[in-house]
């Protein structure tokens, strides 16, 4: 009986590291970098954030602001991140005019 409490024990040490190394990967994805994009005129308006690591569609375009937290991004001028990245992001930006870009990839 003592093994098998010794065992638990081991269980339960691992089992609690592995959800603090969970919880830490979730609050680096919360803070990660984003982008809200807005229908404009202007950065008002309806507006979308964009925060997912990768590849998102942009929807609106009638203006954005990218927050950095450490993840870069690339935007494209195509759906899909296909192609060569247009622009590249590697700290906050704003642009509250009209834009053309598709994509943008998170890199996380």
């Amino acid at each position: 009986m003592a093994a098998y409490n010794k065992n638990s024990s081991s269980n339960l040490v691992s089992v609690a590291i592995m959800a603090l190394v969970l919880a830490a990967l979730a609050s680096d994805f919360a803070n990660a970098s984003s982008m809200t994009v807005w229908s404009g005129p202007g950065c008002n308006n309806n507006g979308e954030i964009i925060r997912q690591c990768g590849c998102s569609a942009i929807n609106l375009r009638g203006g954005y602001n990218f927050i950095y937290n450490g993840q870069t991004a690339a935007l494209y001028n195509e759906f899909g991140c296909t192609g060569v990245a247009h622009t590249r992001l590697n700290g906050d930006a704003e642009m509250c005019s009209g834009f053309g870009w598709k994509s943008i990839f998170i890199q996380c």
